[in-house]
């Protein structure tokens, strides 16, 4: 078979004679053979890989193992799909009227939670005021109600706070769960920091029975925003506390990325999971008796 054959097998499928004739005729003509294709097709292919490295290089380039998961790419922040929205709804609807407490106001949803549950009691903890001045028209209304806390805390570094849980792991919960009134200087919080990483929560955060809890914010898609890491354990802070008879369900939306995930299986525990939608995880919180961690070990 001529070289020209052997480089180019498509021309030998070639559905007109006369293209396929005129095509071997200009390859021929370029003088190719066996012995300088090779390094041609060599060099393309050495070519491709270089640049699929340099895609890869770029996608991984974050340098904390928690931001490794999560993407580079800028998307619309908290979007919720179609079926995210509508397991959320479909879930306030069932309990409503109740008390559901959420961190983060959404403008995609917080109004129609806080309608659906007329009767019931909506409190929103936000950080951004220009989320809150945007939710003005919210506030006040059917018990709804805004308010501003601040995180002492930034995404880079949950590890650190990821440890320091694991390390007073008892004292967290003993602080999580007395039923005592909330004191920030009694013996445990002062050895757990992490009531302490976010301040301005209203007392009724910790008082009220929430039957609800939501934790769709603080930002946590950059190192320097303040993460979950504070909100998700008070979210299982006050689940606890509110001792329901069937339980407190805590939704946790972003569980795509590493923050949330670990800092769920932390304060929430995979054995609470009862459902998930999207990036939503819904979790069945009920306090059990002689218990000193938050999950089995």
């Amino acid at each position: 078979m001529p070289p020209s054959e052997i480089a180019f097998p498509l021309l030998l499928f070639s559905p007109k004679p006369r293209l396929k004739k005129i095509l071997l005729q200009y390859y021929r003509a370029m003088k190719f053979t066996k012995r300088n294709i090779i390094p041609l097709l060599v060099f393309i292919l050495s070519f491709a890989s270089i640049l699929r490295l340099v895609k890869i290089s770029l996608l991984t380039s974050y340098s904390s193992p928690i931001f490794s998961a999560l993407s580079i790419v800028e998307h619309p922040h908290n979007l919720l799909e179609e079926k995210e929205i509508n397991f959320l709804y479909d879930l306030v609807s069932r309990k409503s009227p109740c008390n559901i407490l959420v961190f983060g106001v959404e403008t995609q949803y917080s109004y129609q939670i806080s309608n659906i549950n007329k009767g019931g009691i909506t409190v929103f903890l936000e950080d951004n005021p220009a989320k809150i001045k945007a939710s003005n028209s919210t506030s006040n209304t059917n018990n709804t109600r805004i308010h501003r806390v601040e995180y002492q805390t930034v995404a880079k570094n949950a590890y650190k706070i990821l440890k320091h849980a694991r390390q007073y792991q008892k004292d967290c919960y003993i602080s999580a769960t007395d039923s005592a009134k909330h004191d920030l200087h009694s013996n445990s919080s002062r050895k757990c920091k992490f009531i302490s990483l976010v301040t301005n929560v209203p007392k009724e955060v910790y008082e009220v029975k929430w039957d609800l809890v939501i934790v769709d914010g603080p930002d946590g898609d950059k190192p320097e925003t303040p993460g979950r890491m504070a909100a998700i354990y008070i979210a299982g802070v006050v689940a606890r506390r509110s001792k329901n008879k069937n339980g407190t369900h805590v939704l946790v939306h972003d569980v795509d990325r590493m923050i949330e995930k670990w800092f769920s299986w932390e304060f929430l525990c995979d054995t609470n999971l009862v459902s998930s939608k999207g990036k939503f995880w819904d979790f069945n919180i009920l306090a059990k008796p002689n218990v000193t961690t938050f999950c089995p070990t």
